[in-house]
């Protein structure tokens, strides 16, 4: 049992022993406040959850790496999260000790980055110090996790819908428009809904062309030191094996061919010198080249000999343009200043909503997309069509005497009005 005694200082100092059988000490101005914390701390012995209250000077910066330590994470995510914590987490909280980070000191960390930072940056440096702090609680270095309930700004990026086009624009427009090289790339994301690193880790060994199938099962990550090849896709339902429609497998067998015969550990999708993809470089020389190309992004218009002119908006909206003397250089100027525009990642939501439109079963779509839950792919991929309202008559065309059977009689209106009597 814990006791109180007097101090010849005359103040009060709370007497107890730890889980571990430590004696612990605490000293207070009067001895109620003494008796007070030390029915607490017996009380939280006995419940479990005591909390050294001499823990919570550990400082923030030291717990935070110690937490680094511990954690088993992928490198990309791991460079991610040393990165962030660098530059938004430990500047603020490094010198703290944890026991006086507090619930209105988070939230005006929150504030104030949120007046110069996106959204989705403040909501990633929040959660990763709320994730720290829910460490510390559960090594008992505090009590509670003084991030919990925190209001972050609005992330009105979300609120953008992904960019769906029809097969006849891709076919039509968007895949002439690519590089005949890379349009294998591109038909394996419209043709078989591959994210982009399980298109950049594709081995020939997961690709039967006789079959017409692909198994997804190795993916590529993209670091600061390189790009590695991880030997599973994002989660078990990512280990998939997707059918091959026939425009995927011609674009497929021309590569193959192009490669000749390659080793069945070499990559489907490669550089001019052999190596894997990277996603930025992608972007930026091949995508929105081509999407501007395809007019889906911008507009370059010939206005006379050796004249193009580049027309594209900014975030705001406002339109510019400029002259050129060649259409490379009119492109490459929308391509590198226009905002918006599809992204890569929009071709697999396209392929998604193609199979749900033409009436695949959902638990169908599910497999191929590799989710995790069908309720994943009904949120993403299943939209209210424009003539919602049409199709819903149109369900109802049949007029109500044809469903009848003739031998069917309908009951008089009496006889109705008689059945309903003590409802």
């Amino acid at each position: 049992m814990g006791h109180v005694v007097k101090t010849p200082a005359g103040t009060y100092r709370a007497n107890w022993r730890d889980a571990a059988g430590r004696q612990k000490a605490k000293t207070f101005r009067t001895k109620k406040e003494a008796s007070t914390f030390l029915a607490q701390t017996e009380a939280a012995l006995s419940r479990g959850t005591y909390v050294n209250p001499h823990a919570g000077r550990t400082r923030f910066g030291d717990f935070a790496q110690q937490w680094l330590a511990t954690r088993t994470v992928e490198a990309r995510t791991a460079e991610r999260t040393v990165s962030m914590l660098r530059a938004h987490v430990l500047p603020k909280w490094g010198d703290w000790p944890l026991g006086q980070v507090d619930f209105m000191s988070v939230q005006e960390w929150v504030t104030s980055l949120s007046r110069e930072l996106a959204p989705t940056t403040v909501a990633k440096s929040y959660q990763l110090l709320s994730m720290i702090l829910r460490t510390a609680v559960q090594a008992r270095l505090i009590v509670t996790n003084p991030a919990e309930g925190v209001k972050l700004p609005r992330d009105r990026s979300r609120d953008v819908k992904p960019v769906t086009i029809s097969r006849e624009v891709f076919f039509g427009k968007l895949l002439p428009a690519v590089p005949a090289r890379h349009r294998g790339i591109v038909s394996a994301a419209a043709g078989a809904g591959l994210r982009w690193g399980e298109c950049a880790g594709l081995p020939w060994s997961s690709v039967d062309l006789d079959r017409a199938v692909l198994r997804v099962v190795q993916v590529a990550e993209e670091t600061h030191g390189g790009i590695l090849l991880r030997p599973y896709p994002k989660s078990r339902a990512g280990v998939r094996t997707v059918p091959l429609p026939g425009f995927l497998v011609s674009a497929l067998r021309r590569l193959r061919t192009d490669a000749g015969d390659p080793d069945p550990r070499t990559l489907v999708f490669r550089d001019r010198v052999g190596r894997p993809l990277r996603r930025s470089n992608f972007r930026r020389r091949v995508w929105l080249p081509s999407l501007v190309r395809a007019g889906l992004l911008g507009q370059v218009v010939n206005t006379g000999p050796h004249r193009y002119r580049a027309v594209w908006p900014d975030r705001e909206g406002v339109e510019w343009s400029a002259e050129f003397t060649t259409e490379r250089e009119a492109v490459a100027c929308v391509a590198a200043k226009a905002a918006g525009g599809m992204r890569f990642h929009d071709l697999r939501h396209a392929y998604a909503t193609w199979l749900v439109t033409d009436g695949v079963p959902i638990n169908l779509v599910q497999r191929v997309m590799g989710h995790e839950q069908a309720s994943t792919t009904l949120d993403r991929y299943t939209h209210t069509p424009a003539d919602y309202a049409a199709r819903i008559l149109d369900a109802f065309t049949l007029p109500a005497d044809d469903l009848l059977t003739p031998d069917q009689v309908t009951p008089s209106e009496s006889a109705l009005d008689e059945g309903e009597e003590g409802l």
